[in-house]
């Protein structure tokens, strides 16, 4: 096994020869095509559960800056700077 192989999540499966740590093989994984255009692997357990609760099915990248805005949202939401008064 090859261990200068870098994993790039917006490779292939097909195409990267890798085989997760767990020993779940490349027939784990299913190919989405996300709204930003990428086609990537995703745990075809994870996609079957996101598409029985009707979620949008996306890749990590969208996931994260997805996460990433609700975070924000959320922070701007409940951590509200109140201006100090002068007594």
């Amino acid at each position: 096994m090859d261990a200068t192989v870098l994993y790039d999540p917006f490779v292939p499966a097909k195409d990267a020869h890798i085989c997760a740590l767990n020993g779940v093989g490349l027939e784990d994984f299913t190919k989405i095509y996300c709204s930003c255009g990428r086609i990537v692997d995703i745990d075809t357990q994870a996609y079957c559960r996101r598409l029985m609760m009707h979620k949008p099915v996306e890749c990590y990248h969208c996931r994260n800056v997805r996460i990433s805005a609700e975070l924000d949202m959320l922070d701007n939401h409940y951590n509200v700077i109140e201006p100090e008064s002068n007594l």
